[in-house]
C-alpha cells in the first residue's frame, strides 16, 4: 500500500502532468496553424512572382472598392506593386520565425512530458502514464516517422529552395526599385537566419 506521501506526490504530479499536456496540445495546434499560414503566404508570393502587376491591381482594386463603395468612382493606385512584396515578406518572416520557435518549444515540452511520465509510471509498475513515452515508442509506426521527415527535413529543404527562387526573382525583376530590393533582401536574409538556427537546433537534437 502506498503511503500518504506517495499518494500526495502522485496527486500533485498527475495534476501537473494533465496541465502540461493540455498546454502542449494548445502549442501543437498553434504550430499547425502557423504551418498553414506559411503555406498560404508562400502561395500568395508565388502568385505575386508570376505576375506582380496583377497582384498589385487586385490589392488596389480592393482598397478602392472599400473607399469609394459602390459609386463606381475610380482612383489612382494606392499601393505600389513593390510594397505588396514587402508586406508579404514581412508576414512570411513573422509566421516563419514564430513557427520555428513553436516547433522547438513543442519538442522541449514533449521531453518534459516524458520526464513526468517516467516519474509517474513508477507508481503504477509501468502500466499507466506511458502514453507519450514508452507506449508510443513501442507502437511507433512508419507513418509517424515519415511525418517527422516531412516537417523536420523536407519542409525546410523546400522552404530553402523557395527562398533561392525568390532571390532569383528579386534580382532579375527590373521593375522593383533598388530601395525595395534592399528591404526585400534584408527581410529574406532574416528568414534565412531564422531557418538556419532552426535547422541547427534540429541537428543538435539528433
Amino acid at each position: 500500500m502506498p503511503n500518504a506521501v506517495d499518494t500526495k506526490l502522485v496527486e500533485v504530479l498527475s495534476k501537473h502532468y494533465s496541465e502540461t499536456f493540455d498546454q502542449l496540445k494548445e502549442v501543437v495546434a498553434r504550430r499547425d496553424r502557423l504551418f498553414l499560414y506559411i503555406l498560404i503566404v508562400i502561395f500568395i508570393l508565388l502568385l505575386y512572382m508570376s505576375s506582380p502587376t496583377v497582384m498589385s491591381a487586385w490589392v488596389n482594386s480592393f482598397f478602392s472598392s472599400q473607399v469609394t463603395g459602390s459609386t463606381g468612382t475610380t482612383m489612382l493606385p494606392l499601393i505600389d506593386v513593390s510594397v505588396v512584396g514587402v508586406v508579404l515578406l514581412l508576414g512570411l518572416l513573422s509566421f516563419s520565425h514564430t513557427y520555428f520557435q513553436t516547433v522547438l518549444h513543442v519538442e522541449r515540452q514533449y521531453d518534459y512530458v516524458y520526464q513526468l511520465e517516467t516519474q509517474l509510471s513508477v507508481f503504477f509498475k509501468d502500466k499507466a502514464f506511458i502514453r507519450e513515452g514508452k507506449h508510443y515508442r513501442n507502437y511507433k509506426r512508419k507513418f509517424s516517422s515519415w511525418t517527422k521527415v516531412i516537417f523536420w527535413y523536407l519542409f525546410p529543404f523546400l522552404y530553402l529552395l523557395f527562398i533561392i527562387f525568390w532571390f532569383l526573382f528579386l534580382f532579375t525583376n527590373s521593375q522593383t526599385p533598388s530601395v525595395y530590393k534592399y528591404v526585400d533582401t534584408l527581410i529574406t536574409l532574416s528568414i534565412l537566419v531564422s531557418l538556419g538556427f532552426y535547422l541547427l537546433a534540429i541537428i543538435k537534437r539528433k
